[in-house]
């Protein structure tokens, strides 16, 4: 899903049009994050002589929506690079090009959004086929509904427990396990949620873990309750999933990893 936010409804559908994708216009910055963040992609349409007045939602949206890339369409203008100094944006676009460059930039900007570029990785990595499909999955899933445990894993991926389990023991070396791993993929999940207004009962109930779970889950990983969660900044919190949960499968070598397998369980030859 893409979200387009702009000045006015015509400029909203003209961008709309220009997406090429399934899109959703939203007109106001409180329409857009009590959406339920289904959103690969925000394209934020505003015209010169508003831009200077629009930043302040600008940093607003990358505060609340930080995994979320921004597609910035404004009118060509020489003061424009003094007010993008200011901001952080995915890709710039003017509205004159929108029709030949606007589909290809959001579509590029999804790519690189972070959950995906550390799914890329993952896929890229020297893991066994299994691993790399479960690890994979589970990251592109995160962005919308984590998965909730191996089982339901292991269901998607169409692979064993014993062997997610297995190679993922192998592979991290025991410094992280494949439920905490996917835990605190639900809980930077969560952590996004709350960033928006919802209320945990809301966050809870998008996610199908109850409240006293993601307590729980928290407690764990970060180790902090459900209230000191949400005052951790998010880009911090995914920081330190990287580095806890992600590095160590990176870092493992080949030979570490364990015996590739075909799907459910069968050794491969």
């Amino acid at each position: 899903m893409i979200g387009i936010l702009a000045d006015t409804l015509d400029d909203a559908e003209l961008l709309k049009r220009a997406v090429r994708s399934v899109a959703r216009v939203r007109l106001t910055e409180s329409e857009l994050v009590s959406d339920d963040l289904n959103i690969e992609c925000l394209v934020f349409g505003s015209r010169s002589r508003f831009l200077a007045e629009r930043i302040t939602l600008l940093h607003e949206i990358e505060r609340k929506l930080p995994c979320v890339p921004v597609v910035l369409v404004t009118d060509r203008d020489i003061a424009i690079a003094r007010v993008l100094s200011r901001v952080h944006v995915a890709d710039l676009v003017w509205f004159d090009d929108i029709e030949h460059q606007l589909a290809a930039r959001v579509e590029s900007a999804c790519k690189a959004s972070v959950l995906l570029q550390l799914a890329e990785q993952i896929r890229r990595s020297a893991a066994p086929s299994a691993l790399r499909a479960a690890l994979e999955y589970s990251l592109r899933e995160a962005r919308r509904t984590p998965i909730r445990n191996v089982q339901e894993l292991a269901a998607a991926v169409s692979y064993s427990p014993v062997t997610l389990f297995q190679q993922f023991r192998a592979r991290a070396g025991g410094r992280t396990t494949l439920n905490r791993f996917l835990s605190a993929l639900a809980i930077l999940r969560a952590r996004q949620l709350r960033a928006t207004g919802a209320k945990w009962k809301g966050v809870s109930a998008q996610l199908g873990i109850p409240r006293g779970t993601l307590g729980r889950k928290s407690q764990r990983w970060p180790g902090c309750t459900l209230s000191e969660l949400e005052r951790i900044p998010l880009d911090q919190l995914l920081a330190v999933f990287v580095s806890e949960h992600l590095t160590p499968l990176l870092d493992a070598s080949p030979s570490d990893a364990g015996r590739d397998v075909s799907p459910s369980g069968a050794t491969a030859s």
